[in-house]
């Protein structure tokens, strides 16, 4: 209970009354319903960043990415329409918006046999004024968001602001911020 009082204040101090949206509510723990992807910036490259949900309670996911330059894109999500899509604690979707541009060279190779390919020009989204993933408050830009498809994973991920810093789980490499918080697309 103290922790998420200091969460929450913490939150409110720092970015103002919107984040006190994101507190959890009464007899809830900040660990209720905050699953998501966290990609983290690594200090020394390669990899550029790692996709995890290592943070979350039972997570296991960790995926390495590669900065691409000059790689084909194999595959094109513009004119996908996104029905459902949660980030932590925070609904993007519904309502549905539609991705209207997908880069033609891939952005990042994944350590699974992926791609991730920068998007934009959206039509219909509305982002959450914030979001709590892993513990951590957050608010989602739509600045520079990228879309992973990989053998086992379809994301959107846009950039973060917020609690950014350490402690970060163990990964495959040393991360210095949490750069992107993504959510799985169906």
């Amino acid at each position: 209970m103290r922790m998420r009082l200091l969460v929450c204040v913490t939150a409110i101090l720092l970015a103002g009354s919107a984040w006190a949206q994101v507190c959890p509510p009464p007899g809830c723990t900040l660990d209720c319903n905050q699953g998501g992807l966290l990609v983290y910036e690594c200090a020394s490259k390669p990899p550029a960043f790692v996709l995890s949900d290592k943070e979350n309670p039972g997570g296991v996911i960790e995926v390495q990415l590669f900065e691409a330059k000059g790689v084909p894109a194999n595959f094109s999500v513009a004119g996908l329409v996104v029905n459902n899509l949660l980030i932590g604690n925070g609904t993007v979707a519904p309502p549905a918006f539609t991705i209207g541009s997908s880069n033609k060279n891939a952005r990042f190779t994944t350590s699974d046999g992926g791609q991730c390919v920068g998007v934009g020009n959206f039509t219909g989204l509305v982002l959450p004024n914030a979001v709590v993933v892993a513990n951590r408050a957050l608010t989602l830009s739509k600045s520079n968001p990228f879309f992973c498809q990989t053998p086992t994973l379809n994301v959107l991920c846009f950039q973060v602001k917020g609690q950014v810093g350490a402690p970060f789980p163990p990964l495959a490499c040393d991360p210095d911020r949490v750069e992107y918080a993504c959510g799985t697309v169906s």
